[in-house]
Formats: C-alpha cells, sequence, structure tokens
C-alpha cells in the first residue's frame, strides 16, 4: 500500500520525526511484509541510536531472513509535514483488520460446540480490551497541571481535617490515610473467623448511607441475602444468630422495623454472581461509565477465577489477578479493597500469632501490587481464657506506600460482627503503635 511506503519514506528522511509517531505505529501496522521488515530494521537503527541512510538501512535489511530491494521508496521520501496524518491513517486500517479478525474469530467460536460460551465472552473482552487499548495514546500533564492538582488536593485536606478520600467511619484509619484514595489497591487479609468481611461490611456501609458514595460489594464466598443479614446484623444491633432465626423478641422487631429503611437505598450493590476477573471489571466499568461507582470491594482474592495458560499455578494466576486489580484502580480512578486469605503460617508461629506480609497466600506479588497491606487481627482467638482480651481487635497497616505503618485499635462486637471505634478509656491490652513510620 503507498500509504505505508509513505510512512516509511518520510520517517527515512526524517528519523528524528520517529519520536512523534512511535506510540501510534509499530510492526503490526504494516502488510506489506518487505515495509514491515524494512521497518523493524529501521526502529532497531533508531533505537540503538545508530545514524540511518538508504545505504545503512539497505545493508542491515539484506543481512535479515527476508532481505529487500528498498530503492523503490526513494519516490516516498519527503519533508514529513504530514507525517502524523498518515500514521493516524495506518492506525485506522490497522484498527479495522483486528475489528474484522475479532468479528470472523467469534463467529468461528460460536458455531463451534466444543467452545465454552463463557469462556469465549472471557476471549471477547480481553480482545475488545487490546483493541480499545491500540488507539489509547494517553494524555500526558504538564508540570503546571500537577501542581494544580496538588493544591487543590492541600486545599481540601486543610478544609477537612486531613480527609480527602472515601471515609471509612473508623477514625484512626482515615487519620493515617486521610480517607481510602482513589487509585489505591487494598488488600485486607486475616486468617478465617477473624471477621474481615465483617470490618469491611461497616466500611462500605459507611461510605454508602453516611456519604452517600456509590460502592460495589463482590461476594464470591457468600449469598447476597447473608451479606444483607449481616448489614441488618450491624447497622441495627440485633444479634445475627436472633436475625438468621428470625426468633426476635418485641424490642427487637420494633427496633428492626425502625431501621432497617436505612439500608434500602441502593447505594451499596451486593453482587454474588459473578466470579471471574473479567466479570468484575466489565460490572464496574458499566456503573464508572454511568457515574455511579466510588469504590469497588472484593470478597475474596483467592476466590476470583481467571483463565491462564494451561499449566500455570494458582500462584501465577493470583499475581496475574492482583496486578490486573491495581490497573483497574488506576484505570477507573477508585479505591479497590480486596480481602484476601493468610497462610497457615500464623496459626504455627509462636508468640502472638500476629500476620506478618509473608504470610499473604498464593503469591508474593499481591504485597508488590497493592498499595496498603491491613491484617485483621483478634488476639482473643488464641487466648480464649484471657477475659480481657474480649472484644479487642487490630487493624494492622503493614504496608502503607503512601504514610505510615502501625496498629490501629478497634472493639468488636461478636453478637452483630460490627467493628467500632475503641473509647476514650485507657487500654492496657497490646496498645497500638503510636510511632507511624513510613515503611521505606
Amino acid at each position: 500500500m503507498s500509504i505505508e511506503k509513505q510512512v516509511l519514506g518520510s520517517l527515512i528522511a526524517n528519523p528524528d520525526k520517529f519520536v512523534e509517531v512511535s506510540e501510534i505505529i509499530n510492526e503490526n501496522s504494516f502488510i506489506d511484509e518487505d515495509v514491515r521488515n524494512i521497518f523493524t530494521v529501521f526502529k532497531k537503527l533508531y533505537e540503538s541510536g545508530s545514524k540511518i541512510s538508504l545505504v545503512i538501512l539497505q545493508q542491515r535489511v539484506n543481512q535479515t531472513d527476508l532481505p529487500c530491494n528498498i530503492t523503490d521508496l526513494i519516490d516516498y521520501m519527503d519533508s514529513g509535514s504530514a507525517l502524523y496524518e498518515h500514521c493516524q491513517l495506518l492506525k485506522e486500517h490497522e484498527v479495522k483488520r483486528e475489528q474484522s479478525n475479532l468479528g470472523m474469530s467469534l463467529v468461528t467460536r460460536a458455531g463451534d460446540i466444543t467452545q465454552d460460551p463463557f469462556e469465549t465472552n472471557d476471549y471477547l473482552m480481553n480482545e475488545a480490551e487490546r483493541i480499545v487499548s491500540m488507539v489509547d495514546f494517553g494524555k500526558t500533564q504538564t508540570n503546571m497541571e500537577l501542581i494544580k492538582a496538588v493544591t487543590k488536593k492541600m486545599e481540601l485536606a486543610s478544609q477537612t481535617s486531613g480527609i480527602t478520600g472515601l471515609k471509612t467511619g473508623f477514625k484512626d484509619l482515615d487519620r493515617v490515610y486521610g480517607g481510602r484514595q482513589n487509585s489505591d489497591l487494598i488488600i485486607k487479609a486475616a486468617r478465617p473467623a477473624m471477621g474481615k468481611t465483617a470490618q469491611a461490611l461497616c466500611e462500605a456501609m459507611n461510605m454508602a448511607f453516611e456519604d452517600n458514595k456509590k460502592v460495589i460489594f463482590f461476594s464470591l464466598e457468600m449469598s447476597s441475602e447473608q451479606l444483607m443479614q449481616r448489614l441488618v446484623s450491624i447497622h441495627t444491633g440485633i444479634p445475627l444468630s436472633k436475625i438468621r432465626s428470625g426468633r426476635l423478641d418485641p424490642d427487637q422487631w420494633h427496633r428492626y422495623n425502625e431501621e432497617v429503611n436505612y439500608l434500602i437505598n441502593d447505594n451499596l450493590i451486593i453482587v454474588d454472581d459473578v466470579y471471574t476477573l473479567n466479570g468484575i471489571r466489565t460490572r464496574c466499568k458499566k456503573l464508572k461509565m454511568k457515574g455511579k461507582l466510588d469504590a469497588i470491594y472484593i470478597d475474596y482474592l483467592q476466590l476470583i477465577n481467571h483463565n491462564v495458560a494451561a499449566g500455570r499455578s494458582k500462584e501465577q494466576e493470583v499475581s496475574e489477578v492482583s496486578r490486573a486489580l491495581k490497573m483497574l484502580a488506576k484505570d477507573l480512578n477508585v479505591p479497590i479493597v480486596c480481602l484476601s486469605q493468610l497462610s497457615r503460617a500464623v496459626e504455627t508461629r509462636g508468640g502472638t500469632h500476629k500476620p506478618l506480609l509473608s504470610d499473604l497466600r498464593d503469591s508474593g506479588a499481591i504485597e508488590q501490587d497493592a498499595d496498603i497491606v491491613e491484617f485483621i487481627y483478634r488476639p482473643e482467638y488464641y487466648d480464649k481464657d484471657n477475659a480481657e482480651l474480649f472484644g479487642v481487635a487490630y487493624v494492622i497497616i503493614a504496608k502503607n506506600r503512601n504514610g505510615a505503618c502501625g496498629d490501629i485499635e478497634m472493639r468488636f462486637r461478636h453478637e452483630c460482627t460490627r467493628f467500632e471505634n475503641v473509647g476514650y478509656e485507657p487500654q492496657r491490652i497490646m496498645k497500638p503503635s503510636t510511632n507511624f513510620e513510613a515503611p521505606f
């Protein structure tokens, strides 16, 4: 195609202009095999800092597996005044080819009875995102724009006691983070029965019903009805066992009827029928497009299904999922709080059994990808005979990419699985750290 030769001829005549179009075109932009081969050699020479001329280019092309004559490009060597526009046309042709290939591939898959339609959906989502990303070159903010954004956030912080993100309802947590910040991936981990789901629900409920934010809660373990039972118990204080059995006394029934309407609005969306990474991405992107998404909660990481190449381990799968969640948080510009299991090493370790970053289950990539890692820890679980530990709970901030680490003390009400702020009475058990130091 002449447009391909026009682009390549302009680049050979003006190698320095390649930096202006390097994000637009690549080897796949060319369908003429000779032109593609010449472009590949040109790109290697450019990236190595070598001088580029017709003679040098011809010599290097002759050394490849696909030698060809480049003299016919001489007629297309010009000043490159329309190079950017020509590259955009080339990109349009490339995108159309990819769209056509995807369409034909979908027709083939849909007609193949051996293909799982849900796997085809995942394939469609992945390929569609890839094609969309081909023309998403991003926009670099100037330093002036960045300074204005920083100044605006500082002014907001000064007016809101340092809270610039979404409030969790836990004053000490909000003080450390300034609220849940957009684009952060927060991993909230614990051993079973520590209350990580309950604590996450308390946060989500405060955002949705106190601050009128739009929150989606993906439950891969429990049904939406079970989560609503917990929310009712957390809000009303009626024991969860009574709500499940329906054996409420008259006062509790009165309290239920008076207070349950608080939970009726749809600011908090509970989803219990999505199990795949692509399904989570799709649902969240739809809500974001409608302007109805401020925060995402996922319960929990190790249950998210993600198609990986045959023979890959669970650790590799979890690594890919955690990395994808971080990218999703940045893409949607919302905080993602993802619950995670801890390994059994916590149980076998002596002392207080406090969890460590090395206890994160299945993958070290979780620690790398997360902006914040929190552990839910209740010491009474390991020392049931100590009455002073009853109801004492901690959120241990083990990693905080943008701030301090330490232990936040809370209260846990067993009967309604509710986490609460600590009162002002002095505590004698495992005093929380007041020396919040940056982890790096």
